[in-house]
């Protein structure tokens, strides 16, 4: 979505109604351009127009939220675009209902493969992996316990929530994860009001609410509100929602002693500039690095069920590094060029 300020404004928006919550929610926070306003919403299997064209929406299990495969039929014939999507993540009923119930007589099926080629024949890890990990983790911490992963990941919202619960603790949501939590609109999400879950704001985003003078984001969460003074008389107490911006002022307040840290976004960030400063810092006040990722991705294997479930005449590999790997696990494959056009 971030390349959608590059695109003509008067190009049409399609969009989930929860996903366009988030990604405006966030705006606030990450200084990303706001999204135009959508022509119309996403939902699942329920079928809208555009031009000549009959788009269903299906809803899929991925690392963000409210996201969707689609099926585009013209002129007779149909191709199933899949987006990016998983079957081992919060939502596998999603996965599964797209099996069972799959779009018949698909000319083309452009499917993503972001993890053909990568370690062939080892499982990753799901979202109850990450949970089982973390709880262990966070468990056997004998401060706070610093949790690393995007708000905008729900799924590891949740991953995170439940291990904390499981290890005894409360969850310190920072003012953006609140934020987008709760704009998802859905009550089975963790956020504020749910036991065992408080809101810390950071000095960099206490300073973005008053310069915003938007006083009333801090005043929706004012009774789950927590302070220095609170987590320095029970560190041992807490999984926070951490990122490196708030390094200084947890260290200044003391509250570091006993800590280790829980990096869940992919590990390649790790080596990035941004990573290795964290990295630096970590070391710097002698916390270890745990880290525990689930990918955004289907393996191999959910690939392959979903090829046989949809039976398309023809599979296009998108989204990987290795195309030219399809063929050894998916039938009638055709590898398309970027920027060339052929005929559905």
């Amino acid at each position: 979505y971030g390349l959608i300020p590059r695109i003509d404004p008067s190009v049409p928006l399609f969009i989930g109604v929860a996903a366009e919550a988030v990604l405006k929610e966030s705006t606030f926070f990450t200084g990303a351009p706001s999204l135009p306003d959508a022509t119309a919403y996403l939902s699942d299997r329920v079928p809208l127009q555009l031009g000549p064209f009959r788009i269903t929406p299906l809803l899929v299990d991925h690392s963000a939220f409210d996201s969707y495969a689609l099926m585009v039929e013209a002129a007779g014939r149909r191709l199933l675009y899949s987006g990016d999507l998983r079957g081992h993540g919060r939502k596998p009923g999603a996965f599964s209902s797209l099996l069972r119930r799959p779009p018949n007589e698909v000319k083309v099926l452009l499917l993503e493969g972001t993890t053909i080629g990568r370690n062939p024949g080892t499982a990753l890890a799901t979202e109850v992996d990450v949970e089982e990990h973390c709880a262990a983790s966070f468990a056997k911490t004998d401060g706070i316990a610093l949790a690393l992963y995007s708000p905008q990941n729900v799924d590891r919202l949740v991953s995170v929530f439940k291990a904390a619960r499981r290890a005894g603790r409360e969850l310190i949501l920072d003012l953006y994860a609140a934020s987008v939590a709760a704009a998802t609109g859905r009550t089975t999400i963790p956020q504020p009001g749910f036991e065992g879950i408080r809101v810390y704001v950071p000095q960099p985003q206490r300073v973005l609410v008053k310069t915003a003078e938007e006083f009333e984001r801090v005043n929706r969460i004012r009774r789950w509100r927590i302070f220095e003074e609170q987590l320095a008389s029970n560190p041992a107490g807490y999984v926070m929602t951490f990122r490196h911006s708030m390094g200084r002022e947890l260290a200044g307040q003391g509250l570091l002693t006993g800590a280790r840290a829980t990096w869940m976004m992919w590990p390649g960030y790790l080596d990035a500039d941004g990573g290795r400063a964290l990295r630096r810092w970590l070391d710097e006040h002698a916390i270890e690095l745990d880290v525990a990722h689930a990918s955004g991705h289907a393996t191999v294997d959910d690939l392959k069920r979903l090829a046989e479930a949809v039976n398309a005449e023809r599979v296009v590999p998108i989204h990987t590094d290795a195309p030219e790997e399809f063929d050894q696990h998916f039938q009638r494959v055709e590898v398309r060029r970027d920027g060339e056009w052929w005929a559905v």
